[in-house]
């Protein structure tokens, strides 16, 4: 279920009771208890269930409520609700229709002019696990998870803000605005220390622009948008699932794979496999009724590939708190390793300037 509301939705832990959770879920609840909390930008509350009635059906037991409640969060960084009403949305417009992918399934969500709220299962009692901050995943995991973002293309082909206004591109400008000062974050103590060619915050921005404002838009299509490490979990069965829905919006097909890959792999992996990895990728979009790619005689495909790992440059300058030092550091590391690869900076500035 889902909805768009004009009602106050619970603010703190303490307003999520037993009628309000009833209400949402469509039964009589008994109680609830607070088992757990994970709190953050978005904060994740869990509880168990106990309903009226025994009925033997398919009702949650245990839930988690994603959603903003820390007032002190919001206070300090107001955006936090956007991320929350996103996600909402995603799980009330985009999430009923989508096949072929793996992410936790809601039983309700809805949004307010304050509050973004997703009542989801809690993944760990169907025995999902997650990955640790700064670990690297089998290349049979990475190919299970381009698997899942084909799904998610496929379906969307070709598709842009002009067929779905209400899908807005919330993470381009706020890539750009957290990469503004990047001389003076770059140079921070206790910052990964980066090549000389990514000290240059003038050079860098200007390709950050240029690779966002000239996008191949034969490659559009809907992206999750935030494929990173911290955004995936494995289910019981070993398959790759997707968090985190706060970031969709329409954009390079690519930019969901490299960003993948990147934060998946260790260094050396991704050198050894990353084209098995793009090929499985293109063969599987084809298949589940995308377009058919060839990488070898078109090189549109590579351009595009290669000007797409820009999309990892959130790890070069991260800002303190918005994950943890460790993860940075990890990611930093694998990063600036495609970007020496790929010659990214050097593929976006030396593609001739679109006509005015």
């Amino acid at each position: 279920m889902s909805d768009t509301t004009s009602e106050q939705l619970p603010a703190l832990l303490s307003d999520i009771t037993p009628q309000w959770l009833g209400e949402k879920l469509g039964h009589k609840v008994k109680s609830i208890e607070n088992t757990s909390n994970i709190w953050g930008t978005a904060s994740k509350l869990f509880f168990t269930i106990t309903y009226e009635d025994d009925g033997a059906d398919e009702r949650p037991k245990h839930i988690c409520i994603k959603g903003v409640f820390d007032p002190k969060m919001i206070e300090a960084q107001p955006w936090t609700v956007s991320l929350a009403q996103r996600e909402a949305d995603f799980f009330t417009k985009v999430a009923p229709n989508v096949k072929n992918m793996i992410f936790p399934k809601s039983w309700w969500s809805g949004l307010s002019d304050k509050q973004g709220i997703a009542i989801m299962n809690d993944l760990t009692t169907e025995g999902c696990t997650f990955p640790t901050e700064t670990a690297s995943y089998s290349v049979e995991k990475v190919l299970n998870g381009v698997e899942q973002l084909a799904g998610l293309h496929a379906q969307y082909w070709g598709q842009s803000q002009d067929d779905h206004p209400w899908i807005w591109n919330n993470y381009d400008p706020a890539m750009k605005f957290m990469c503004t000062p990047w001389d003076e974050v770059v140079r921070t103590p206790g910052r990964p220390q980066l090549p000389e060619y990514l000290m240059d915050g003038k050079r860098c921005n200007e390709a950050l622009d240029r690779y966002y404002a000239e996008r191949n838009p034969r490659f559009r299509t809907l992206l999750h948008g935030d494929t990173h490490i911290g955004n995936v979990y494995f289910t019981s069965s070993g398959r790759i699932g997707f968090l985190d829905w706060s970031a969709f919006h329409f954009g390079s097909c690519f930019h969901d794979v490299v960003y993948h890959m990147t934060a998946m792999l260790s260094i050396e992996d991704r050198r050894s496999h990353e084209m098995e990895i793009l090929d499985h990728y293109l063969d599987t979009l084809h298949r589940l009724g995308g377009p058919k790619f060839d990488r070898h005689n078109d090189p549109e495909v590579m351009i595009e590939y290669r000007r797409s790992f820009m999309t990892n440059v959130i790890w070069l300058i991260c800002p303190d708190g918005l994950q943890s030092k460790e993860r940075v550091a990890a990611l930093c590391e694998r990063t600036v390793a495609t970007y020496d690869d790929h010659k990214v900076i050097d593929v976006i500035l030396g593609q001739p300037k679109p006509a005015a």
